[in-house]
């Protein structure tokens, strides 16, 4: 019986490998900046336009432990491939709190427009003060099947950070293989130890 539920599993994740996945036939580098928080290595060899909704869980500790401050904007790569055209170029920007389960609370959402191969940056006039679990999401609920695919990485971490959902209940790890997730290539523009001020401006818009 073991046997049997491992090989189905193995199924199912190439099922998932197959069919909203797509392997580039070479690697494409994203830059990247100090201010970045991202999980990603930088080198992207998959786009995917899997789940309606496609995030990264930050955890700020990851960056520096006991720190807080504030999103300056969320980044995206996205890769349009000549055999997996878009039906829509639009999709939603999401800022969420919310922990490695799920994104519980919006912070924010930005109406964006993908372009191929190229940062899309979704900015806010005012730094948004986030808890130190927070989500950046792709909502394609414009889209017909998920588009604009994103760019992702081929290694896995230790942890897994970049999952999707098709009913933003349960959230799936974006697993090529191994056991943890590869990542998105979704970041976040972070200033970290914001002065007591500016904090206290910051979160008297949201309260």
């Amino acid at each position: 019986m073991r046997r049997v539920l491992f090989v189905l599993a193995a199924l199912s994740a190439m099922a998932f490998a197959s069919g909203s996945n797509f392997l580039l036939d070479r690697p494409v580098v994203a830059g990247s900046t100090d201010d970045l928080l991202q999980y990603d290595d930088g080198s992207a060899y998959w786009l995917t336009w899997g789940g309606l909704y496609r995030g990264t869980w930050f955890n700020l500790d990851d960056f520096l432990p006991g720190g807080m401050g504030a999103a300056n904007n969320l980044q995206y790569w996205f890769y349009h491939h000549a055999s997996y055209p878009w039906d829509t170029a639009s999709f939603y920007s999401e800022l969420y709190n919310g922990d490695a389960a799920a994104p519980v609370t919006q912070l924010n959402q930005t109406s964006c427009l993908a372009t191929h191969y190229t940062p899309i940056t979704a900015t806010y006039a005012t730094p948004i003060v986030t808890e130190s679990d927070f989500w950046g999401l792709i909502n394609t609920e414009m889209s017909a099947g998920g588009w604009p695919s994103v760019l992702g990485d081929n290694s896995a971490g230790s942890v897994s950070h970049s999952m999707f959902s098709d009913d933003f209940i349960v959230w799936e790890p974006w697993i090529i293989s191994g056991s943890y997730s590869n990542d998105y290539l979704i970041r976040c523009t972070f200033t970290f130890g914001l002065e007591s001020t500016t904090w206290g401006a910051i979160k008297g818009l949201y309260n």
